[in-house]
């Protein structure tokens, strides 16, 4: 059997710099989505013992740790993320932990990619392609948001109470959304 080589549609992408606008693209992250009745605390208290942290219970929340980030995405979904080379026995803790219980967990790693951004501007620019109102959604360090961006669905992560953004697209789009971030960011460079 052989392995398979996995190239991103970003990885000849030099990273971007205007000024106040940084932009890169992430390596490969471990996405699983993870659904759940919220109201299951046995279930709340197994995903903590494993990952070491909540799943956040309130729109928009996201809680991390070295090893984990949990997203939010509706009152009974979350998408955590790990390591690339951990999502495997994550996947499996999981289920061992969790067997005898009502959920759902999915290796959704390889529908997303993300492109980072980053800087002063970086509002200004999300701005331009998004209807979402930054200062109420994503106006502070873990908080997400689904929304589009130029047309591409898009889960914008905000990593840092200064602008920063993790902004996970899907593969088929994540070319476009990259050159169109490019391309609002002009106006920047100098």
């Amino acid at each position: 059997m052989t392995d398979k080589i996995i190239s991103s549609p970003l990885i000849a992408k030099e990273d971007f710099h205007a000024n106040g606008v940084n932009m890169s693209s992430t390596e490969f992250v471990g996405k699983l989505n993870f659904r759940c009745n919220p109201d299951n605390t046995t279930i709340l208290n197994k995903v903590k013992d494993i990952t070491g942290i909540n799943l956040p219970l309130k729109a928009g929340e996201v809680f991390g740790n070295n090893e984990y980030r949990i997203q939010w995405l509706g009152p009974n979904e979350w998408i955590i993320q790990c390591a690339d080379d951990e999502k495997d026995g994550l996947i499996d803790n999981i289920k061992s932990q969790l067997s005898d219980e009502h959920y759902s967990i999915t290796d959704i790693s390889d529908y997303y990619l993300t492109i980072r951004l980053s800087g002063k501007n970086s509002n200004e620019i999300l701005s331009k392609g998004t209807s979402l109102d930054l200062k109420t959604y994503i106006c502070n360090k873990d908080m997400c948001a689904q929304t589009y961006i130029a047309k591409a669905t898009v889960l914008i992560d905000r990593l840092s109470n200064e602008p920063m953004y993790d902004i996970s697209v899907r593969w088929s789009y994540a070319e476009y959304l990259w050159e169109w971030l490019v391309d609002a960011s002009y106006e920047f460079t100098e």
